[in-house]
């Protein structure tokens, strides 16, 4: 909000949009890549050792986001905190 000398407030910016839209939209993407990774979850143990490895390491990034997407369903902007705190150090 943007408040010129002796005047009345003017919004300097389009309102934002609504606080839910954010949480439902990264809850909705976490929850469809978790309903991706669950048939490879499901037949894990049947694999031998060597494609369990693999597995683990082509999924980790994946579950990496889907924890990114659950932090940010749960308290929006709290990534971007994170790391604008890194980008300090």
């Amino acid at each position: 909000m943007h408040r010129p000398r002796r005047g009345r407030a003017v919004l300097s910016q389009a309102p934002l949009p609504q606080a839910w839209v954010p949480r439902v939209v990264f809850a909705a993407i976490a929850v469809v890549l978790s309903l991706c990774l669950s048939p490879v979850v499901y037949r894990f143990g049947d694999q031998p050792g060597w494609v369990q490895a693999l597995v683990v390491a082509l999924c980790a990034p994946v579950v990496l986001v889907i924890l990114a997407c659950l932090s940010a369903a749960v308290r929006p902007g709290s990534l971007g905190r994170f790391l604008r705190r890194l980008r300090r150090r």
